[in-house]
């Protein structure tokens, strides 16, 4: 019964992580492509112009798939005894993992801790800016140390690993959009011009021959 039980945990993390990293390459994407130490300055351009034709849209998603991942990727480590963690699979692997990457993990629970799950009353807004999100890098190599930890933990429970590359494909579909909404603004100009350059322009051949 044990053993299943850790065969549970470990297939409900399985999810849970892939909709983890599927959320940070997501928030990586759309954040990302606006910064020049990343991308070149005129891909920049062309990623910032698309964006700034939905403002509302984008700054919301990007702040969503962030909230997601840094709420959801925590769930793993979760060191309540009522709570599902890996900590039920392998409580002494799992104490060294956040051990090992402490780093990450502490600046993306006080993050959750004092402003995404609540907000701290107690901290100024000066204090509240020292809780920062982990850079891309750290994150990255984050995201590679828990997918190995993870693996490791499978192969012990039922001889399995996995594979989260399609996690990371989303990256394509933003991409994507990003080109769709530029056809989309191509059109939509033609249209405009054609309508008042052409159609409604009282000199055209039809009016005058």
């Amino acid at each position: 019964m044990e053993k299943l039980a850790k065969k549970e945990i470990t297939d409900y993390f399985r999810s849970n992580i892939f909709e983890s990293i599927l959320a940070y390459s997501a928030w990586k994407m759309i954040l990302g492509s606006r910064s020049t130490g990343m991308i070149s300055a005129d891909m920049v351009e062309r990623y910032v112009k698309i964006q700034k034709y939905h403002p509302d849209f984008f700054l919301s998603t990007e702040r969503a798939f962030l909230f997601q991942f840094v709420i959801q990727v925590l769930h793993s480590f979760d060191p309540r005894t009522d709570s599902a963690s890996l900590y039920k699979v392998d409580k002494d692997e799992t104490e060294k993992f956040v051990l090992e990457n402490r780093k990450v993990i502490n600046a993306l629970r006080d993050v959750r801790n004092k402003i995404f799950a609540h907000r701290d009353i107690k901290a100024s807004q000066e204090k509240l800016n020292d809780f920062k999100i982990p850079s891309m890098n750290d994150l990255d190599q984050f995201f590679k140390n828990l997918i190995i930890f993870y693996n490791s933990l499978t192969n012990t429970i039922d001889g399995s690993s996995t594979m989260f590359n399609n996690a990371y494909e989303i990256k394509h579909d933003i991409e994507n959009l990003f080109m769709n909404i530029q056809r989309g603004e191509t059109v939509r100009k033609e249209e405009i011009d054609l309508k008042w350059m052409w159609l409604e322009n009282n000199k055209k051949a039809s009016d005058l021959l």
